[in-house]
Parts: structure tokens; sequence; C-alpha cells
């Protein structure tokens, strides 16, 4: 009988792993906050234990940003009340609209940093 083969985490796994939560949390955090901040603090704990914290963490704020710029970029684009008017107010989503590019930057940062180690070391 044959045994199973283990396959370990490699960089590009623990990005994409790190990525998908961070879209799903990005989307979490804006709409059930507890929820979704529970689901950043979880991923990036077993991150913090993987083998390959680093590129998990990048792709984690990659995601986070990204949901964050999207989702908060097209309230401010399409939210243009004025105070007589009847519709929807964003007041103050841009610092928020902020964090999330602060979040995208260090990410793509992050990301960066990693594939240039990886490639230095080979």
């Amino acid at each position: 009988m044959r045994e199973p083969r283990l396959i370990g985490t490699t960089a590009r796994s623990a990005w994409l792993g790190g990525l998908v939560v961070g879209v799903a949390a990005g989307f979490g955090t804006l709409e059930f906050p507890t929820l979704g901040w529970l689901l950043v603090i979880a991923f990036a704990v077993g991150a913090d234990v993987s083998r390959r914290p680093l590129p998990a963490a990048a792709g984690l704020l990659t995601g986070l940003g990204m949901s964050w710029v999207v989702l908060l970029g097209r309230v401010a684009l399409t939210c243009r009340a004025t105070d007589g008017e009847l519709g929807c107010h964003a007041p103050g989503i841009e610092t928020w609209l902020a964090v999330g590019l602060g979040m995208l930057a260090t990410g793509v940062m992050l990301t960066v940093l990693e594939v240039a180690r990886q490639r230095r070391s080979r």
C-alpha cells in the first residue's frame, strides 16, 4: 500500500491562501466587523506559526486592501448626494479608503520583497 504524500507549504500557496482569506475578510470587516476581524486574526495566528509567514501576510494584506479599495471606492464614486438631496451620504470615507490603499500597498511591497528574496536564494 502506498503512503500518502505530504505536500509542504510553498510561498505561492501561502500567498494565495492569504489573498483568498484577505478578500473574504476584507468584505467581512466592512459588513460584519467582528466576524471579519476574527477571520483576519485567526489567519494571522496560523500564518505566524507556518513555515511561510511573510508570503501569507503579504497575500492577506493584498486581499484586505483590494477589498477595501474596491468596496469603499465604489461608495465614494457613486455617493454624490448633497445635504439637501435625498440619496446616500458617505462623509469621512476618504480616511478608510486611504487605510485600504495602505494595506494594499503594504501587501504588494511585501510580495515584491518575498519574490526578490526567492530569486536571490536560487
